[in-house]
């Protein structure tokens, strides 16, 4: 009999200890591995209409939405690599008699620090550079290309399955050149994407 009550105080001992100790909270998940997405926002040029939109008493309208797609590797829960094309559509100069525009696109391939908040929530920066290609509507100005740097960050959800969502802002720094039809200008993009993660 005292047996088997010692055998009854240690089990009741032992079961009040492991209620007590926490679990081992669970794997964060697997966010390594190639993923797809693609982006929607609004692009504005910050230096308004340069170039042959310049002049002329016209009004600048200097943001138009935009549109990307992109694809990357997350080669870790801290670091990953993207190749993005992003429509930043048109810089338009009007007057009553006329409206002229410069269009601009580019290809960016970018590296990306990320750092976890939670499991599956994490802020992220990204570095690398671009290759803009800009044309405009005034008759006789030739289309041109120019390679620069760009930056940005933002914010990640990965939510279930292999989904995630991102809010993020970017900047393409010195797109065109000086003293040509395009000058310089910044374009900063600010966007909401979608990404799957394939498993």
């Amino acid at each position: 009999m005292t047996r088997q009550f010692a055998f009854l105080v240690l089990a009741l001992t032992a079961r009040a200890a492991m209620a007590q100790a926490p679990f081992p909270a669970p794997p964060p998940p697997a966010l390594a591995g190639p993923y797809v997405g693609a982006t929607l926002g609004y692009s504005q040029a910050k230096k308004g209409c340069v170039g042959v939109l310049a002049g002329g008493g016209r009004t600048c309208d200097d943001t138009d939405p935009g549109f990307g797609i992109f694809c990357g590797y997350r080669l870790s829960r801290y670091l990953g690599a993207e190749l993005a094309y992003r429509d930043l559509g048109n810089v338009r100069a009007r007057s009553a008699t006329s409206s002229d525009f410069i269009h601009t696109a580019v290809l960016d391939m970018t590296a990306l620090g990320i750092l976890p908040i939670e499991d599956r929530f994490a802020a992220y920066l990204r570095l690398g550079g671009y290759r803009a290609m800009q044309n405009a509507s005034a008759p006789g100005v030739a289309d041109r290309n120019n390679t620069q740097l760009t930056y940005g960050g933002g914010l990640q959800w990965d939510l279930f399955g292999g989904f995630g969502v991102r809010a993020e802002w970017q900047r393409y720094r010195r797109v065109g050149k000086e003293n040509s039809p395009y000058d310089v200008n910044y374009y900063d993009v600010l966007g909401v994407a979608g990404l799957w993660r394939f498993r």
